[in-house]
């Protein structure tokens, strides 16, 4: 008798099933389904049946009205021309500036880095309102023009110009980043190799290069341009009466006219159109949503030049002599966007910063007098502190629960099944794609019976759901790069499932817990548009005051809120690097001694 045959002998022949546990890390993706479906999806659901409700039941006339108004149309066309246009600018800047960047030395490129980095992570309300003390007729732009003598400087703000720029501002790092990304992983040994065989540098950057670099300029086209239609804050900040985009025309709808489900039927139309691009252009979105399971997009070859027509290889002989002509201006055109650039990033935060000690209670840029008086005007007023500490509170509170969620989710979605893994990647990228215009509404429909509005849970929530994106691809970037070695090894030394979290887990993915938690946290502390709809008289955060008061009056007590604001996000990360300084020293010493 053979041993093997010795369980089956004692279970009477039966064969004895696996005794392997059920792989259960699936359960980990429910919290982050369940916080997704109830207050992102049912929102939208509930948006939409409320697009097609009046008086009588249901009804198709609220989007006949849309439909066939005049008005809508044209707010529309210019969200579309805005758009477009700055779409435009973005990608052309941000490709020159990022391909400038990958020449640059590594300290250089460092410095240059931060110069785009901050004001990306400076809030929009602040970006927008500086701009109003540059291109105002008595800002710098006027004051600029006045000492090359001339005396009326054009109208650049509160219109359609400024509305550009200001976008233009906002979004270049979204256009930067993502071709940058790509453009420092290129292998320049192809490119050498187009000009050893007697291209110029120019002609094989053009067919060699630019090639591997089209996936990421689609992408940066994309998310400018998605994100441009729901763009709320700058347009109703440097826009002017008659240049309402179409979020500014859902809130009108909403607020003023008090149709609620005409501003649902024009918001469930927005949607539609958002959808529809993100449909068309998920292949170039997804990597750059960090959306894993979509196919990426390789560059088509492009027929040889033996095989094209006589006037096809015209066309390139010209293509070819001019770009041989950009090829010979190629450092004056690099260094001319990166001036202009710079320019657009750190102005706005330059002017802030000096219109902060500014004496004068109205807009006057560069000011006459200095003082301080506007910082004690803060300090000294009980709505502006309760604001500023109640939008720290918010912000905080929705950090924690969408780091915390966003983490669980994040380990079902690298650890667990497959099949459903890009399914439920879109669905968390949803929120950075949808426009919070259309979300704070739906938001507000669904809980506006239940007397959420003007609570901090009503705020916390949506604020919660505005950072898991942020918290989920940072967290799964970093398992998906963690070395699973290290788990298993633990393991066979006998840790259970909470030391190997504790000791292995957490100390591994804390930077990417920490950058989560950063994120979100300024995607909450930044909104205004969903406090527009969710604050009360009790809870008016911080943005949304600041908002109100640029509307009200243009004074420097905004600058100040900036200035101190920026100053704590300083002294955040100079305590952080002090931090690490002080540790790496002590461990130094520590190990010097024990050496001894």
């Amino acid at each position: 008798m053979s041993v093997d045959s010795l369980p089956q002998q004692l279970t009477g022949g039966l064969p004895i099933r696996s005794q392997r546990r059920p792989d259960r890390r699936w359960l980990t993706l429910v919290p982050l389904l369940a916080v997704l479906i109830l207050l992102f999806v049912v929102p939208l659901c509930s948006l939409l049946v409320d697009s097609f409700r009046s008086g009588q039941g249901f009804t198709l006339d609220n989007y006949r009205e849309q439909v066939t108004s005049p008005v809508f149309w044209r707010a529309i066309r210019r969200t579309l021309v805005i758009a477009a246009l700055s779409t435009g600018i973005c990608v052309v800047l941000g490709y020159c500036m990022a391909y400038a960047l990958t020449r640059m030395p590594k300290r250089l490129r460092g410095v240059l880095m931060v110069v785009v980095l901050v004001p990306y992570f400076t809030s929009i309300l602040i970006r927008s309102y500086a701009w109003i003390a540059i291109l105002a007729p008595s800002g710098l732009v006027a004051e600029a023009l006045a000492l090359f003598g001339v005396d009326t400087a054009p109208e650049l703000v509160f219109n359609q110009t400024g509305m550009l720029i200001g976008t233009v501002q906002i979004l270049l790092p979204l256009a930067l980043l993502p071709i940058y990304s790509v453009m420092s992983g290129i292998d320049r040994a192809p490119v050498r190799a187009a000009q050893s065989l007697g291209a110029s540098p120019a002609v094989a950057h053009w067919h060699v290069y630019r090639p591997a670099t089209s996936s990421a300029v689609m992408a940066a086209a994309a998310l400018v341009f998605i994100s441009t239609l729901g763009f709320y804050v700058t347009p109703a900040l440097l826009g002017g009466p008659g240049d309402a985009l179409i979020a500014q025309s859902i809130l009108v709808q909403f607020s003023n006219l008090v149709d609620p489900a005409g501003a649902a039927a024009q918001a469930v139309l927005l949607l539609l159109v958002v959808l529809a691009l993100f449909a068309v252009l998920f292949r170039y979105l997804a990597p750059s949503l960090s959306i894993e399971g979509a196919k990426a997009t390789t560059p088509t070859a492009r027929p040889g030049r033996r095989s094209r027509d006589g006037g096809a290889r015209v066309l390139d002989t010209a293509l070819d002599t001019a770009l041989d002509v950009v090829g010979r201006l190629r450092l004056p055109i690099l260094l001319g966007t990166w001036v202009v650039g710079a320019a657009l990033l750190v102005t706005p935060l330059v002017v802030v910063a000096i219109w902060a000690f500014s004496d004068a209670t109205y807009l006057t840029f560069p000011p006459e007098e200095y003082s301080t008086r506007w910082f004690a005007d803060y300090f000294a007023d009980e709505r502006w502190i309760g604001s500023t500490l109640l939008s720290l509170g918010l912000a905080s509170s929705a950090a924690v629960l969408s780091v915390v969620i966003g983490s669980f989710g994040a380990f079902g979605l690298v650890r667990g099944p497959r099949r459903p893994r890009l399914p439920i990647a879109v669905l968390v990228a949803m929120p950075l794609i949808v426009p919070p215009m259309i979300y704070g509404l739906g938001f507000f429909v669904l809980v506006a019976p239940h007397g959420m509005v003007g609570t901090q849970l009503g705020l916390i929530l949506p604020y919660l759901v505005l950072g898991l994106p942020f918290s989920v691809s940072i967290t799964a970037a970093a398992l998906r790069n963690l070395d699973r070695r290290l788990e298993n090894a633990a393991r066979s030394l006998g840790a259970g499932s909470l030391s190997v979290l504790r000791h292995v887990l957490l100390p591994a993915l804390r930077p990417a817990l920490a950058s989560g938690f950063v994120f979100s946290f300024l995607a909450a502390f930044d909104d205004v548009v969903i406090s527009t709809f969710m604050s009360g008289p009790s809870a008016v955060t911080l943005p949304l005051r600041m908002f109100q008061d640029i509307k009200l009056e243009v004074s420097p007590r905004t600058a100040v809120v900036a200035v101190v604001l920026l100053a704590a996000g300083a002294a955040a990360v100079l305590l952080r690097f002090v931090t690490t300084w002080l540790v790496r020293t002590i461990r130094v010493a520590l190990s010097r001694l024990g050496d001894s």
